[in-house]
């Protein structure tokens, strides 16, 4: 029997180490701070929207105050309620536009000016001021209008508003009489300003073909109207002729003195000649046509026995028609003579 060889004993292993990555690592150890920190985001996520929700419904209700006013008060309500929204900004320019109207134009600036001072990224903020720095021009207040047009220009570049403001500040200069300033104003508008309105540099264009002619600026009142001359008084005694409507004898009124008496002119119709009295004549009648004689035709001879002869009747002759009706010729009738004129009466 063969023997069975030993087998070497087996070394026992050593346990493995456990590997993790760098992100496990930076989980484990900051694993109660990432938590938080997601818990932070949920609740921000949270109240942003509540917070979007209540500003959108406040926007819809300020919306719909603003729709609804149409008075002062109304626009003053729309402010103390809805204060800092785009439509409390929007009662404003609302409440401003009617203080206008009733000619309240100091209370029309003020509001105005607190518009630009509390709701300067209101979308209407650029239009708002150049309405501004007009309304104040229209007042003759061109000092402080002047620098609310340079303000949108400098503010709002690259703009039609600010193309519109620079058109308006050279008017204003031009008003002042300052005409250089104005001319240049007029002049770099299109530098400025080259993608603006056409219509704007079309105007400044025209401005100034009209300071090269010398144009005024003002207006000047025409001459006035001439007088319309007064009737001349009619001499004293002097018959007064008044002339009425068509088909009423005219009359001579004495004077104030009653020298003259009153003449009455009356024109005498002629009478119309008498009509010659008209003479029917009858119209000769046609002679009867005389009657038809049958002349019988003969009948040649046969050896057949002779027919008996047929008598012809004549013809009887026809009615004659009836005498056609008088022709009545009428002469015309001779034109009135004319009355002879009346005589001038004589003075006395």
């Amino acid at each position: 029997m063969s023997k069975a060889t030993p087998t070497a004993p087996v070394a026992p292993q050593a346990p493995m180490e456990e590997y993790s990555t760098p992100m496990e690592q930076f989980l484990e150890a900051h694993f109660k701070k990432l938590v938080l920190l997601c818990a932070v985001i949920a609740v921000a996520a949270v109240a942003y929207g509540v917070i979007s929700y209540t500003n959108h419904a406040n926007a819809v209700a300020a919306g719909e105050a603003f729709a609804s006013a149409k008075t002062v008060e109304d626009c003053d309500l729309v402010v103390s309620q809805y204060s800092g929204t785009i439509s409390a900004g929007n009662a404003l320019l609302l409440k401003a536009d009617l203080l206008w109207e009733q000619n309240k134009k100091d209370s029309s600036v003020a509001t105005l000016r607190e518009f630009t001072s509390q709701y300067s990224s209101h979308p209407l903020m650029a239009e708002t001021l150049v309405a501004l720095g007009s309304k104040l021009e229209s007042m003759k207040e061109a000092e402080e209008a002047r620098p609310v047009f340079e303000r949108v220009i400098s503010e709002f570049p690259n703009t039609d508003t600010a193309a519109l403001a620079q058109l308006r500040l050279g008017d204003l200069l031009w008003a002042t009489g300052k005409e250089e300033e104005a001319k240049a104003a007029y002049e770099s508008l299109p530098a400025k300003f080259p993608n603006a309105n056409s219509d704007f540099i079309e105007q400044s264009e025209g401005r100034l073909k009209w300071i090269a002619a010398k144009l005024p600026i003002k207006e000047v009142d025409g001459p006035p109207k001439p007088k319309a001359p007064n009737p001349a008084s009619p001499a004293p005694g002097a018959p007064q002729l008044k002339l009425n409507t068509p088909g009423i004898t005219p009359t001579l009124i004495p004077g104030a003195t009653g020298a003259a008496p009153t003449i009455q002119v009356t024109p005498s119709t002629p009478e119309p000649a008498p009509l010659a009295p008209i003479e029917l004549k009858p119209a000769p009648a046609e002679a009867p046509m005389a009657p038809l004689e049958a002349v019988p035709v003969p009948v040649p001879a046969t050896s057949a026995p002779a027919d008996p002869q047929v008598e012809v009747k004549p013809v009887p002759a026809p009615t004659p028609a009836a005498p056609a009706a008088p022709k009545v010729e009428v002469k015309p009738t001779p034109a009135p003579v004319p009355a002879p004129a009346p005589e001038a009466p004589k003075a006395p």
